[in-house]
């Protein structure tokens, strides 16, 4: 997966529906905090204000994705 390039928000919630079930998204001032199992990942951003579906940088999901367990799930998911 290349740290480089943008996945919309839309496509990491679904990654996150089928690799990490049972997983918690809390909307935050300026991120998200993504909690699965007993991790928690509070720095995924939100993008630019007032977007519904923002464009995420890739290597903020390749982080969260390392740091929940799920990075070969991810990969494969988001055809990265």
């Amino acid at each position: 997966m290349s740290s480089f390039g943008q996945v919309l928000l839309r496509d990491i919630r679904t990654m996150l529906d089928e690799c990490a079930p049972g997983h918690r998204i809390e909307e935050r001032t300026h991120h998200y905090c993504v909690y699965y199992q007993d991790k928690v990942y509070p720095t995924l951003p939100k993008g630019p204000h007032g977007k519904s579906n923002p464009l995420i940088q890739k290597g903020h999901i390749k982080k969260m994705a390392r740091h929940l367990g799920i990075l070969e799930c991810a990969k494969s998911v988001l055809s990265l």
